[in-house]
């Protein structure tokens, strides 16, 4: 059965308090969903119009005319919001002044979605409600443009039955233009608005006018006709924000609310001994259940205190002065990253048991084929110029501006929960109500989420950990509280970005082609840490591991590439997703090994990736890279250029940096140039700033990002030994947009990957030092914190 014929179409469009309501369903990320990309294009070809229960988006057409829309994933500062408005816009024809973007509480939208459903296409999951995988656009450019499209046609429809009730006839579609949120009727040049049409436009009779509204295709305005999609329109949340009106979740109070702040075991892994007396001044100390890396409860285990007061900063003075006494693991080898590091390293010069084979590359040349180790051996050995590294990268923290904070309020009837409703800077809603129903024992109907604004996402807020403790702190005080982790608890308890160790081989041949590849990494795995017994991702290749490590742009010949897990009686550190997650560590080895490659050949980085890349696409990049960085060939003494290119969440991106070294030991970037293709730019200006931002996050893990753990103690648990770029350090940074008319991609987080290679490929030019180890830094600290 087709997607769109699991909903009926009565269940699909009704009418609603006297307007018009479509119904849709908007995919998140893909990789969340452990979807494919062929199975997400199936999915977005059926028009993504899922079973009732499904639908976590709305658009509205009230009887002024006004559109809403009601979106159900988060905005953390990406302009997811601006973007779909555009969309809806676009298709609708109304002016952009008559879009109402609404992000929704959980019971606005039909069927709160938290019981498990189960599609062909994306397994059984309760993720509806989320944003992440840099999907805010790309997996939603459809079926929001089919529901736009969809209320027009009804609405023109309408129309058609206005002209009916006056005595005149006209079915003929072409007869009717919808612009500006009216209707017209050109044989008669009659008008009417969108508001005077909605009731008519919900009825039967509308949707046996309109026989083709199934067809997606036929509905949607052709990419020339665009007049709002790729228009530089105003973001509606920056007025708030600057402004200070809006609302985080650390902003959220209540009549009658506590708060309270969480002290977890310094050491990874440590229980709760005994739980301390209430000191004085404190409301209650409450003993917090550990939880695992989506927020589920482990049995018999706490790892964590919450103490509540009266106010924020005086449970945060009681937390740290707290005396407790925590039991601590056997062994805390496995969370020690300098244990970890030598363990890689062992791993990673140890072939065969463990590994996985990630991309075994057969050429077109029949002579040039390899699928084992012993081929791409041969081919090395054959080769007339060769290289080889092994990489280092550390752990990452996500250090939002942030911190984990979430207000929740269980309501009692004597011992017995009632309610729960909860305010949450999260990116998965969905998953905030399914942690909050396994802790109370309460069904959806009962349990309500308020999703706030973010300070910063950058995947941590898709993790549950705080939501739980807010809950059970709530459940412990039978009053509202609002839950706050310091910053030092955040550094110390974050789900970090994996560490990993890269060794990396390749060769030419007398032709200067890439004759011979040899790829292997050895890191933790995300989806095998979050391994359960119905789920066991341990069976299968971990795609995120080798993200940026495959399906590279290159002509290659005999290439191998193998993922070597680190699993979790090695490498004992919680991991989560991280902005680019695997590509930001992979792309960082292949793209410095392709550096090496074009030194190797006598070219410049420029022509050597261009004659060994036939993707029209990449090509385009490259190009415009090119001219874009022209700067680069006057550069004056004292400073040098780098580049490096990458494809990531189908994006993408090549950057070139421009460095010097003012003093011996430091580094200044002073400018980067960035030419992304992301198919469509909905919004050129919030795709600029995707890319700005990711540059800078991409430089801050470049310099400086590095989580350290010795025998499962944080080594860093602040801004002053975990520095971040100040704006007086900031590059310049330049933007050029690709232009094309494919649908969009990703623009969250493939900024993000060329940052280190690009740095590191300049800073060999520079100095003649080729930096293989991550962060450039590690030891920078920073001043006045």
């Amino acid at each position: 059965m087709s997607v769109k014929d699991q909903i009926t179409r009565r269940q699909f469009i009704s009418g609603a308090a006297g307007g018009l309501v479509v119904g849709l369903f908007l995919p998140a990320g893909g990789r969340l969903f452990g979807m494919g990309e062929a199975e997400a294009a199936d999915l977005l070809a059926d028009g993504a119009a899922f079973d009732a229960s499904a639908l976590n988006a709305w658009v509205r057409i009230a009887p002024s005319g006004t559109a809403e829309l009601m979106f159900g994933g988060c905005e953390m500062g990406q302009g997811t919001m601006t973007g779909l408005a555009q969309l809806l816009a676009e298709e609708l024809k109304v002016d952009w002044t008559k879009i109402v973007i609404k992000r929704p509480d959980t019971n606005e939208n039909p069927n709160t979605p938290v019981t498990p459903y189960t599609s062909s296409y994306l397994g059984t999951s309760t993720f509806r409600y989320g944003t992440g995988g840099s999907s805010g656009i790309s997996r939603r450019w459809l079926p929001l443009r089919v529901a736009g499209a969809q209320a027009r046609e009804l609405l023109v429809a309408g129309a058609m039955l206005k002209l009916r009730a006056s005595g005149t006839e006209d079915t003929d579609r072409t007869h009717y233009v919808a612009a500006h949120g009216e209707v017209t009727h050109v044989p008669t040049s009659t008008r009417w608005s969108y508001g005077a049409l909605v009731s008519l436009a919900a009825t039967p009779d509308a949707r046996v006018l309109v026989p083709f509204i199934d067809d997606a295709t036929r509905l949607l305005t052709a990419t020339a006709d665009f007049k709002i999609i790729g228009q530089r329109l105003q973001r509606p949340d920056i007025p708030a924000k600057t402004s200070g009106a809006a609302k985080f979740g650390i902003d959220v109070f209540l009549p009658g609310m506590m708060f309270a702040v969480v002290k977890h075991c310094p050491t990874v892994g440590g229980v709760l001994s005994t739980t301390p007396a209430t000191p004085t001044g404190a409301i209650k100390v409450v003993p917090l259940k550990a939880y695992d890396n989506r927020g589920a409860v482990v049995k018999d285990s706490w790892n964590a205190l919450a103490v509540v007061a009266d106010n924020t900063w005086k449970a945060n003075k009681l937390a740290k002065s707290l005396k407790i006494t925590w039991k601590l693991p056997t062994s805390t080898a496995s969370v020690d990253t300098a244990t970890i590091a030598q363990v890689a390293q062992q791993r990673l010069a140890t072939p065969g048991a463990g590994m996985w084979l990630a991309e075994p590359v057969a050429t077109t040349d029949p002579t040039v084929i390899a699928t084992n180790e012993a081929a791409v051996t041969a081919a090395l050995g054959s080769a007339t110029a060769k290289v080889q590294a092994t990489f280092n990268l550390p752990y990452v923290p996500h250090a939002t501006m942030e911190v984990p904070n979430c207000t929740a309020s269980v309501v009692y009837s004597g011992t017995t929960p009632v309610t729960c409703e909860i305010w949450a800077p999260t990116q998965n809603a969905s998953s905030v109500i399914a942690t909050a129903s396994a802790l109370t024992g309460l069904p959806a109907s009962s349990i309500l989420v308020h999703t706030t604004f973010l300070g910063g996402g950058l995947g941590r807020k898709i993790e549950m950990d705080y939501v739980s403790q807010a809950i059970q702190t709530s459940m412990a005080v039978k009053a509202p509280v609002k839950v706050m982790w310091p910053r030092e608890e955040d550094f110390a308890n974050d789900q970090f970005r994996p560490m990993a160790a890269i060794s990396v081989k390749a060769g030419l041949d007398s032709a200067k082609k890439i004759s011979a590849w040899s790829y292997r990494v050895a890191t933790p795995s995300i989806s095998w840490q979050r391994a359960t017994a119905t789920n066991n991702n341990k069976l299968k290749l971990d795609g995120q591991a080798v993200e940026g490590a495959v399906a590279l742009p290159y002509t290659r010949g005999s290439s191998l590439t193998e993922w070597v897990p680190l699993d979790s009686d090695v490498a004992g550190l919680p991991v989560g997703y991280w902005r680019s997650v695997g590509a930001s560590m992979n792309v960082f080895a292949a793209e410095s090994i392709i550096d090496m490659l074009a030194d190797a050949a006598g070219e410049d980085p420029f022509t050597f990736r261009m004659n060994r890349i036939t993707d029209a696409r990449t090509l385009a990049v490259l190009a415009a890279a090119d001219t874009l960085s022209a700067w680069r060939k006057t550069l004056p003494a004292g400073r040098a250029w780098g580049m490096a290119i990458s494809k990531a969440f189908g994006t993408t991106v090549c950057e070139v940096v421009d460095v010097s070294q003012p003093a011996l030991g430091t580094m200044k970037v002073n400018r980067v140039a960035c030419v992304v293709d992301c198919g469509i730019a909905v919004n050129p200006d919030a795709v600029e700033a995707q890319m700005q931002g990711g540059v800078i996050h991409g430089l801050n893990a470049t310099l400086w990002g590095n989580a350290v753990f010795k025998l499962g103690i944080a080594q860093q648990l602040n801004f002053n030994k975990n520095r971040m770029m100040r704006l007086g350090d900031a590059p310049e940074i330049q933007v050029a947009i690709v232009q094309n008319t494919y649908d969009p991609s990703g623009t969250g987080e493939p900024a993000v990957p060329p940052v280190a290679p690009a740095i590191a490929n300049a800073w060999y030019r520079l100095t003649k030092t080729r930096v293989t180890s991550l962060p450039f830094f590690p030891g920078a600290t920073m001043g006045g914190l």
